[in-house]
């Protein structure tokens, strides 16, 4: 995402050096100058970002593919996903000021939403680990301690041939774990 849009900047900073260029004022020259070194940085620095992602997967695939099953690397980034999406808060409230509606979002939401983001399912061969960041009020743990049982119930329908333990914290880390069954 962040090369894509690199990649939009780029192209925007090269119209207006163009269009300085054509202009007849020489501090405008000089700002061209300024913005085409700029374009090409970030041009320079979006390829390098996308070249190092497109490494790091094949890398992750090559790994998958020796030792485990490539198809388990989709199924985690699949698995992954939905965990993020059925663990997300989205309760939101509206008000009228003044003849305009406001939409509000709450606080404790938002923060619990941003440690969800950072939730993640391995899917290997023998086993599967889920990791969960804990967020860090004392609310927002509240909301995720009421839907650690949700969370194990929808994992487990998932991969019904696996056995999952019970959720174990390290510091500020849920780890769930679950063995394939024989």
């Amino acid at each position: 995402m962040f090369s894509i849009s690199n990649f939009i900047i780029t192209v925007f900073l090269d119209f207006m050096s163009a269009s300085f260029e054509k202009s007849s004022l020489l501090p405008l020259f000089k700002l061209s100058n300024s913005i085409s070194a700029f374009s090409h940085f970030t041009f320079e620095l979006s390829v390098g970002l996308l070249s190092l992602v497109t490494l790091l997967t094949t890398l992750e695939l090559i790994n998958r593919f020796k030792s485990d099953s490539w198809i388990n690397y989709f199924k985690s980034i699949k698995q992954t996903f939905n965990l993020r999406r059925f663990m997300g808060q989205s309760e939101r409230s509206g008000k009228i000021v003044e003849t305009q509606k406001v939409t509000i979002f709450n606080p404790i939401n938002e923060k619990f939403n941003r440690a969800v983001r950072k939730s993640c399912i391995d899917v290997k061969n023998g086993e599967i680990l889920v990791f969960i960041k804990i967020p860090r009020t004392q609310q927002t743990q509240k909301i995720l301690k009421e839907l650690e049982a949700q969370i194990k119930e929808e994992i487990s329908s998932q991969n019904p041939e696996y056995i999952f333990s019970n959720f174990e914290r390290h510091h500020n880390q849920l780890w769930l774990q679950g063995t394939k069954r024989k």
